[in-house]
């Protein structure tokens, strides 16, 4: 069995770990030669070819090669539905989708310039201005009426009041069987996750929304939903990530990760159910080219993606911390941090904003890669 991952980075490389034990050719197509991914996985030279030989196609971030996702659902073998992956590159879009679907999100507008989206700001008191494309961790965000980027149109939406951010990941199989993680609540600086534990709790209508967002295409592989929890008790979805995500991280020091998760939907082969899972922490590694490995293994497992530069805002690796308690993880994860960053943190992690750029175009975005 051969599997085409579209996408090199960090996700792809830990897939490939968790799928190292079965049967199967677990092939990337990259662009960049030196991605994470080819510490483990075979190497396409041509994507439209690679899905050609492939017996099944998948994706492990949003801005990957999108003729070869559409070449791939053509042939039925892309997974998750390609519906997934147009939704994720238009905010606009997934907005609108998940409103359709009766799921609770930001107050939201549209505007066609930066003088409109000054305008919304002002009657909202303030507000986000998002592009419609190319954003993660933070990137192509503004906070108005303070900055407001080139470019139209922009998704202006309230500026929530969080009170905690948490995730919930989910895996679903060809057959529908779907299964939960435990929530993790997530602690964020400037857009970009910097530590999260779980379990966490999570309210029963969130489950529902999650369920209401697999069922709507049938999703096939992970899925993660983020969400807001307001200072007024509302629950908020703020975006979906249809492939494995950071926030769970932690489910590899489970026996049934959401890597191995997400391959084994994307096969056919069904989902597992974890036995056990204990309290988790993970720290991420952003910005720094030699952590203390050593220090760090005192408090849990370093994974470490084998980046070839280390920059600001970039995922290096990250740290899982196991305990008998959340609050015990938690604690351990601050020292973590203190490891990491010291009183530096969080400049060594993020470097200042630059001024607003003009979003990518439709050519930019389709060749990027993960980060």
């Amino acid at each position: 069995m051969r599997l085409l991952v579209l996408g090199g980075g960090q996700l792809a490389l830990m897939m490939c770990w968790e799928a190292a034990r079965l049967p199967l050719r677990f092939v990337v197509y990259e662009e960049d030669p030196r991605a994470p991914a080819f510490r483990c996985a075979e190497m396409a030279a041509d994507p439209l070819s690679a899905v050609d030989e492939a017996d099944y196609v998948t994706f492990e971030f949003e801005n990957v090669r999108l003729d070869a996702a559409e070449y791939a659902h053509r042939q039925g073998k892309l997974r998750p539905h390609l519906d997934y992956l147009l939704l994720k590159k238009n905010r606009i879009e997934e907005r609108e989708t998940l409103q359709s679907l009766g799921i609770p999100v930001p107050r939201w507008t549209v505007a066609r310039s930066p003088a409109e989206a000054l305008d919304v700001a002002r009657k909202l008191g303030r507000a986000m201005a998002k592009w419609p494309a190319g954003g993660y961790d933070g990137k192509g965000q503004y906070l108005l009426p303070k900055e407001v980027p080139e470019g139209s149109p922009l998704l202006v939406e309230e500026y929530v009041e969080v009170r905690r951010e948490f995730s919930i990941v989910a895996a679903r199989s060809e057959e529908g069987d779907i299964y939960f993680y435990p929530p993790a609540e997530n602690h964020y600086v400037d857009g970009i996750l910097v530590w999260s534990y779980a379990p966490t709790r999570a309210p029963p209508e969130a489950y529902g929304y999650v369920e209401r967002i697999l069922e709507w295409r049938r999703y096939v592989g992970v899925l993660a939903v983020e969400f807001f929890e307001d200072r007024d008790g509302r629950i908020l979805v703020n975006e979906i990530a249809p492939r494995v995500h950071n926030t769970g991280h932690w489910t590899l020091e489970t026996d049934a990760s959401q890597f191995e998760n997400h391959v084994r939907a994307v096969l056919g082969l069904g989902i597992r159910r974890p036995s056990a899972s204990a309290p988790t922490a993970m720290v991420n590694i952003i910005g720094v080219a030699a952590p203390p490995i050593r220090e760090l293994e005192r408090l849990g497992k370093v994974y470490w993606y084998g980046k070839a530069e280390a920059r600001p805002r970039r995922k290096m690796g990250h740290v899982n911390i196991t305990a008998l308690t959340a609050e015990e993880a938690k604690a351990r994860a601050g020292a973590a941090l203190k490891i990491l960053y010291g009183r530096e943190f969080p400049r060594l992690v993020m470097r200042p904003r630059a001024a607003p750029a003009r979003p990518p175009s439709r050519r930019e975005e389709a060749g990027r890669t993960t980060g």
